[in-house]
């Protein structure tokens, strides 16, 4: 996966000295739906598209509409991720050790968007525990992508591509994934929708079963950057049932607003990889050019350590994979393996496990859980786990001497960061969400679209390593298909993210 060296300069050419108020505001416009049209756009495209794992009967929703509290977001229908917590409902995260769990409570942000008058209308499919990146590996079977050219059946994404998947189709206002390695911003991509993955600890975790804990984030996904925002101002608050979540405190000290006029926006010559296709460099450029025109300063910069996130991400990202599956073993969660009583006794404990566990998950999740235990073996530990630890450090140091705003976390004393940009530093990153447009959902055996998916996911995977808020905005449609772009700012600087991706729209090339 080699980078072209000095390969972005042409991104730039003609956009640095940019005059400050060139451009002017470009508004998203608002999605108007309700539920019950949601509902009919359910029962017409879920058969083809199976995005959805489960809907909610039209006289549920009925009965839930006559009690919904009234709130900016009333009566916006809503799917949530088969991976979070909707009280009442199974939350089965596509995986057969957990098809009949039902849960006893409801995830904080969606309790958060229902208090607000959002209506769930279903669940979302996905890959199971959302270890996957097209929504094929999952006890519902593969989704698919709602932009199709004649008979091809193309992928959404994954792991959130079921969300995606409804969102561009219709089914939906907006809806939640979860989001660890691009597992939101990958299908918005694909799927030709806006997703967003807020800073580490914005919006509570709690409800939303774990992955890999230092790297999941709920995220976001509609059709417009509008309703990204507005929903996002809903669920980023505090929370006391997740330590993680970010503190009052620490919020009031790094929100501020600023204008666009002025902004720096940083093109990383990291991503400009070999594997890109003409029409995501094309796209690129398409972005960058548009920001230029609203005001901002397009610039060059570096982040050496990017080739290496990717083993760095599934070094640590399987090790706690392997911990936190740990308990689906069918006596603290999980279904018990169907091999009967009788001949279980007379096996050991760790063959009664294994029958569970084998059954229950499937094969790419079993995968990972088996490299993830190799990793934190005491052997491997020394030599794959610390290591990788120690270049996140350095990529979130190299995000941290390229933006403009301190991280928060590292300039604890500071009573207000407003005041203390670096006038040599980026506001924000522009650079690809993918490599390129959709492939088929079929192609997951292909030597090609093994390297694939290694180029996606090097695109996604530093924001998480690095806790930062990233977007993907979709720019260009190639040959049908759309072309995301993906933005990404300073660690709690999400307000100024969403605020630059509103100035990022969409325009066809075939």
């Amino acid at each position: 996966m080699p980078s072209k060296s000095g390969g972005c300069s042409w991104l730039i050419r003609g956009f640095a000295t940019t005059a400050a108020g060139a451009g002017s505001s470009i508004g998203n416009p608002i999605t108007i739906f309700t539920s019950s049209s949601a509902l009919g756009e359910i029962d017409r495209q879920n058969p083809r598209l199976n995005a959805l794992a489960s809907s909610v009967p039209p006289a549920a929703v009925s009965d839930t509409l006559d009690k919904t509290i009234h709130g900016p977001l009333q009566e916006w229908p809503v799917v949530v991720k088969s991976n979070i917590a909707t009280g009442g409902t199974t939350t089965t995260c596509a995986s057969q050790t957990l098809a009949k769990y039902i849960s006893p409570f409801t995830a904080t942000a969606v309790d958060l968007l229902q208090k607000a008058g959002a209506v769930v209308v279903g669940t979302s499919n996905m890959d199971e525990f959302g270890m996957g990146s097209k929504t094929q590996f999952g006890i519902y079977g593969p989704a698919y992508n709602p932009h199709q050219i004649d008979a091809s059946r193309h992928s959404p994404g994954g792991s959130s591509g079921g969300s995606a998947a409804a969102v561009a189709s219709g089914m939906c206002r907006i809806a939640l994934g979860s989001d660890t390695g691009g597992s939101v911003r990958l299908p918005a991509a694909w799927c030709g929708v806006v997703g967003f993955k807020p800073t580490y600890g914005r919006i509570s975790r709690h409800g939303l079963v774990s992955y890999a804990s230092s790297l999941d984030a709920v995220g976001i996904l509609a059709s417009t950057v509008h309703d990204i925002e507005t929903a996002y101002h809903i669920m980023a608050v505090p929370d006391s049932k997740d330590m993680t979540c970010m503190s009052g405190s620490l919020r009031d000290r790094i929100d501020s607003e600023r204008p666009l006029a002025g902004i720096r926006i940083g093109i990383p010559q990291e991503f400009w990889v070999e594997e890109l296709t003409e029409s995501a460099l094309d796209a690129w450029r398409h972005g960058a050019q548009q920001l230029a025109e609203a005001g901002c300063e397009i610039v060059k910069v570096s982040l050496p350590h990017i080739p290496s996130s990717l083993p760095a991400y599934y070094t640590l990202a399987l090790a706690e994979a392997s911990s936190n599956l740990a308990r689906y073993d069918g006596i603290r969660f999980g279904t018990r393996s169907s091999v009967r009583t009788q001949i279980l006794a007379l096996a050991n404990a760790s063959l009664k496990y294994a029958a569970t566990r084998s059954e229950g998950f499937g094969p790419e999740v079993q995968r990972r859980i088996l490299l993830g235990t190799y990793v934190m073996s005491d052997s491997a530990y020394q030599h794959y786990y610390l290591p990788s630890q120690r270049i996140r450090q350095l990529i979130q140091r190299e995000f941290d001497q390229i933006f403009a705003l301190p991280n928060a976390l590292c300039n604890s004393s500071i009573a207000t960061l407003g005041n203390q940009h670096r006038p040599d530093g980026v506001d924000a990153i522009l650079f690809p969400t993918s490599n390129g447009t959709a492939p088929l959902q079929h192609d997951s055996a292909d030597e090609s679209s093994q390297v694939s998916s290694y180029v996606n996911d090097v695109m996604t995977v530093p924001a998480n390593l690095a806790g930062i808020p990233a977007l993907s905005v979709p720019v260009r449609h190639s040959h049908g298909m759309p072309i995301g772009l993906q933005l990404a700012a300073q660690y709690g600087d999400d307000n100024l993210l969403l605020q630059i991706a509103s100035h990022v729209r969409l325009q066809s090339c075939e």
